[in-house]
């Protein structure tokens, strides 16, 4: 998942020109993965990695030419040995990436990439769907179109979850097999104008609720700020909202028992630290009516005994909260003091949302369709024949 949305959304301007810079295959050890993206903008600064900062420089040189000519570009770096010593660049990564460079104008504009930022800004998930130029070489069985101006012209579109079945699509080797879509049709000239696209999956950053507003809050927040989440405070007193180390963040001055379950549903998490015990309790009640699909992690500051004393004063059993409250919250990294429980507590809703099978969206990974031509896309009830998918993650 992208980790920098906000930073991204900060940056971009839609009265402005910019190359979208995302990777689209890769093979063996590179810093990112297909479907990471960074932003260029007319000078040629970056926002967001793809390399680590080992080939963000050489990228922006490649972006300038694809302004100037309005058309995309696949551009590869082969970081193997023998190849990176060719190069010059002398990385040692022993991998390879292809990164597609698309012009976002406002002539084209910005291929979707504004609706994306305001459905990410929204808290939405989708779909980002972009097209490949056709002399791109991916070692695949990729048939030219019989239009050559066609064959760089940019195109994206970002669809919403409930518009494109990602699982029905999300197949790895079709063998020439029909794969049924009821929610997608992606039409053609002629069906023998295929053409790759990569789909990505589009998550916005995780919404973090603190409940609480201490010093001890400070690191926490400016930890979740630097992963790229949302961050909210909530504190029934003023002055602690106050603090010039919370000026960055969302805030609400209310207490718990004066707030409505929907004030919570969204948000992804929320970690319970007011150290008042009716008014972590109070709170605690409210985030457990919360509906599961909408709040799942629920973090509560404290030992053990005193997670037992909130959720009785809840009237639940630990049993039938396991796996979305936590207590006490954070993993066991080691270390002491505030900066260290942070670290410890971001952490763990990192590792909750990433490695629990039921966040699909989380895990979902960006694939190369070959598809129809994609610049006449409708959202409708369709079946697509002869698909050929090919994998957009790691083919060590």
């Amino acid at each position: 998942m992208q980790a920098n949305w906000r930073e991204i959304a900060t940056a971009f301007d839609h009265k402005k020109n910019f190359v979208l810079a995302t990777i689209i295959k890769t093979c063996g050890a590179t810093y990112q993965k297909a479907g990471a993206m960074m932003l260029i903008n007319q000078q040629g600064d970056c926002v967001g990695l793809l390399s680590g900062g080992c080939l963000e420089a050489d990228i922006s040189l490649y972006a300038k030419q694809v302004l100037q000519d309005k058309q995309s570009q696949v551009i590869r770096y082969d970081l193997s040995a023998d190849a990176d010593l060719l190069w010059g660049l002398g990385l040692g990564c022993d991998g390879a990436i292809d990164i597609l460079l698309q012009p976002l104008l406002a002539s084209n504009q910005h291929l979707g990439f504004g609706v994306l930022l305001k459905y990410v800004k929204a808290q939405q998930t989708g779909y980002y769907l972009q097209n490949i130029p056709l002399n791109a070489s991916l070692n695949t069985q990729q048939k030219p179109l019989k239009d050559k101006k066609q064959i760089n012209k940019p195109f994206a579109k970002f669809v919403l979850s409930e518009q494109l079945d990602y699982q029905k699509i999300d197949v790895r080797k079709t063998d020439g097999k029909k794969i049924d879509s009821q929610k997608i049709k992606l039409t053609a000239e002629s069906e023998h104008n295929t053409q790759l696209c990569i789909i990505t999956p589009i998550k916005p950053p995780i919404n973090l609720l603190i409940c609480g507003a201490g010093p001890d809050v400070v690191p926490v927040a400016k930890f979740a700020e630097q992963m790229g989440w949302q961050v909210t405070l909530w504190d029934h007193r003023k002055a602690h909202l106050q603090q010039q180390h919370f000026n960055d963040y969302q805030q609400r001055c209310v207490r718990a028992k004066n707030t409505c379950i929907s004030d919570y549903s969204m948000f992804d998490a929320a970690i319970v630290m007011t150290h008042n015990l009716v008014m972590d309790s109070e709170y605690l009640a409210k985030l457990i009516a919360t509906p599961v699909t909408k709040l799942n992690y629920i973090g509560l500051l404290g030992p053990k005994a005193r997670r037992d004393k909130l959720l009785k004063a809840c009237e639940f059993e630990l049993s039938q909260v396991q796996h979305r409250v936590y207590g006490p919250v954070g993993l066991n990294l080691g270390g002491r003091g505030a900066q260290a429980i942070a670290l410890s507590m971001i952490s763990e809703i990192q590792q909750h949302f990433y490695t629990q099978s039921s966040f699909k969206q989380y895990n979902e990974q960006s694939i190369l369709c070959s598809l129809c031509c994609l610049k006449d896309v409708e959202l409708t009830k369709a079946n697509v024949k002869s698909r050929s998918v090919y994998s957009g993650v790691d083919c060590v």
